[in-house]
Formats: C-alpha cells, structure tokens, sequence
C-alpha cells in the first residue's frame, strides 16, 4: 500500500472548519477506495489558493523530497492551486520527488485524456477565482457609492450599524472633539496622550495613546462628513464630528509643526532641515540622531 498526504483549504469567511472536515471525510473515502495509506493533513486556514504564501502548503511540498509519500490528496484541483501557474510550477516540484496530485472528486484518469480534463479544470478554477475578485471589487464599489461601511477599520468616534451606515458612537466621538479642541488649545501629543491614558480612554484598536496616535486622527476628513473611497470624498456620506473652524485650526497648528526650525535646536549641522519633503506626506522633513546598541551615533532625516 502506497502512501499519501491530504491537503486541505478554506479561504474565506463563508467557509469554516465544516468546510475543512467535509474536504478530509471525501479525501479518506478516495484514499479507502484507492488502497492508499493516509499518514499526514496539511490544512490552512482563511487562505486563498491564488497566493503560494500559504505555509502548511508549502512545508506539504518540502516535506515531498523526503520521498515519505507518493501522492497528494485534495478535494478538488482548485483546493491546490487557482491559477495555472502555481499549479504547474508545484505540480512539477512534487514530480520531482516522485510525488502525483490526485483529486478526490473529480474523475482524471492516467491517460492523454485525463491530461487534458486536469487542463480544462485547472482553467476553470482559474476562470472562477478571477470572476469572484471581480465580483467582490464590484460589490465594494457599490457599497462605496452608497458610503456603506465595506470592511476595515472603523474611525474612532464611529460606529457601524445593521444596514451597514455609518452612525455617530456617542461613547467615543466626544473623545475625538476632545483631542482636537486641547491640540487647538496648546496641548502637545504628549500632554493629550497622557490625558488620554489617566483617564483609561482607549485608542480605536483598544491601545494606549502615544505620539503617533494623533497624526492620522487630525487628519482624518472623515470628521467632516466626507465618505472617502479611493481617494474620493463623498460630502455628507459620513455624520459629522468636528466642524470645519475646529479642523482648520488643528490644520494650522500641524503646520507649525512641520515648519519648526530645528537646526538651531540640534549639536550637528543638519544643512536640509526644512529644505527636503517628505515625498510620501509633503511635510518639511527634520535632522535627528539616534545611538545604536554599540553606541555609535547616527544622524539622519526624519
């Protein structure tokens, strides 16, 4: 009796562990049929088939040149691969060492036909997962332009109610006028992240508030109203949060910031302070140091 391994995988949030034991339950009952000895799973969860970046997969393969088993299991062709590509390429790595792909449900013999039937499915599986990111792209383009809430994270100060809208979290968005009316009133970062965490008042992602916590928050159009997809921005498809003088003046504020000299503040010459920018943000990038772990001192611009 030859030896064999099962590989199995479920993509999505519409598939689940259910999914996986119906996928093992067909591969035992092929291999029972075939006469094949079962001696290892390979299972990955919530991936997709159109990446290689899937890691019981990939140990699946390596494991192959210890020549321990003579064939893989799936439940079908596109659980291996989704594109030709991908298949072709690992199909011939498992070749290599001796090793064949066999699908439990579909019926592929040895011959010339069954090469080209594997082909025929190899494609439609293909086809399928270039018709589906199709579909998905399409679905979020719509929610988009009816600004429904699609997925990702949720701003501080929102929240998402059944009919997927936006709606104001009266728990948090006092919160974000907070921040943005102490940054106004000469508050630095750190006096607000400090005000922040004594009072046990959490980030969006349930964190604590540091320096960097504010950047992305007073530069959030969102606290407008503006539903924004793509660089798109939608007036009115959000509640408002902050009105336009509280967000223009927190705009001012990070301005001087930006320009603040700080060469006269540093003991080496930094000749391009407030000369470079920054080319991901447009902001006037600042000489600072930093000593390594062999305290060596390095200077650059951030």
């Amino acid at each position: 009796m030859k030896n064999a391994v099962i590989y199995a995988r479920f993509s999505s949030h519409s598939q689940n562990e259910q999914s996986i034991e119906g996928q093992l339950a067909e591969c035992y009952a092929f291999a029972q049929r075939s006469e094949l000895r079962i001696v290892h799973e390979y299972i990955d969860r919530a991936l997709t088939g159109t990446t290689d970046k899937r890691p019981e997969f990939l140990q699946m393969v390596e494991d192959s040149k210890r020549k321990g088993f003579q064939y893989v299991i799936v439940y079908q062709l596109d659980r291996f691969a989704r594109n030709r590509y991908d298949s072709a390429t690992y199909k011939a790595k498992l070749k290599k060492n001796g090793v064949r792909v066999l699908s439990a449900k579909e019926n592929i013999t040895d011959d010339a036909s069954g090469i080209l039937v594997e082909g025929v499915l190899e494609s439609m599986a293909e086809y399928y997962s270039a018709e589906l990111s199709q579909k998905i792209k399409r679905g979020i383009a719509i929610s988009a332009s009816k600004c429904k809430f699609f997925g990702g994270k949720v701003p501080l100060g929102y929240k998402v109610d059944e009919q997927k809208n936006y709606i104001i979290d009266e728990d948090t968005a006092p919160i974000v006028r907070k921040a943005f009316e102490m940054f106004v009133a000469g508050y630095n970062y750190a006096d607000i992240a400090r005000y922040m965490n004594e009072r046990g008042i959490a980030t969006s992602t349930g964190g604590k508030w540091n320096k960097n916590s504010f950047r992305r928050l007073f530069n959030n159009r969102r606290y407008l109203g503006k539903y924004i997809y793509h660089d798109e921005e939608i007036d009115g498809g959000m509640p408002r949060i902050i009105d336009d003088k509280l967000f223009d003046e927190v705009q001012e504020v990070l301005r001087k910031y930006a320009a603040a000299p700080s060469r006269g503040k540093a003991k080496v010459e930094y000749l391009l302070s407030e000369k470079l920018i920054c080319g991901k943000c447009a902001s006037k990038m600042t000489g600072i140091s930093s000593t390594s772990k062999s305290g060596k001192i390095h200077h650059y611009y951030k």
